[in-house]
């Protein structure tokens, strides 16, 4: 069942760039500075988890607009700690946002906000080992979005961009002294080229 849902949410999202009637579209990529609030009392050193990012854009509309993406994004955090549990998260992002972008020659500084579904890939311990199956842990995530960048170029273009991810789904992650709800917490930055 749900690979049958991952399934749909995965044609939904590759067909919504049609129904948006893109006015642009590429791919993107770049870095992920991963991180979960509220740590407690791991086992180990823990530090955040840097990972790559890279999937597809679609935007409508020049000044005012949608965005939608479908990206694979690595965060999470490390620890130096074999015996620590569930701490690589890979994840498929489908942000959706509002996106509003100054019309200009040339450079185009843009911004964006809007929620993020997230699908868990993987999972691993910090010695490479998938995560045990927990029926109480749920695979997908949700979040909210913020970023800005600007696009250079005309008809295919240039953008960079920053964005913060702020997850908003306890990851029912255990920890020695602290029962509390646990969240991923990420910084990109992304590259991207389209028309």
């Amino acid at each position: 069942m749900r690979k049958r849902t991952l399934v749909v949410v995965l044609a939904a999202a590759l067909g919504a760039p049609v129904s948006l009637a893109a006015q642009a579209v590429g791919i993107k990529g770049g870095v992920s500075f991963g991180n979960i609030s509220n740590k407690g009392v791991l086992p180990g050193s823990l530090d955040n988890r840097s990972g790559m990012a890279a999937g597809f854009y679609a935007v409508s509309g020049e000044a005012a607009g949608l965005g939608l993406e479908v990206l694979y994004a690595q965060r999470g955090l490390t620890s130096a700690e074999a015996s620590a549990e569930e701490t690589r998260l890979d994840y498929l992002d489908l942000p959706i946002y509002l996106r509003l972008e100054l019309p200009s020659q040339g450079i185009r500084p843009f911004a964006y906000a809007g929620p993020q579904v997230s699908y868990e890939v993987r999972c691993r311990t910090a010695s490479g080992a998938d995560c045990a199956a927990d029926s109480d842990r749920k695979k997908w995530d949700y979040a909210g979005i913020i970023g800005a960048g600007v696009r250079i170029g005309g008809r295919l273009g240039f953008s960079v961009e920053g964005r913060y991810v702020y997850g908003l789904k306890d990851l029912k992650l255990s920890t020695i002294t602290s029962e509390d709800s646990y969240q991923t917490r990420s910084f990109m930055i992304l590259v991207g080229v389209g028309r």
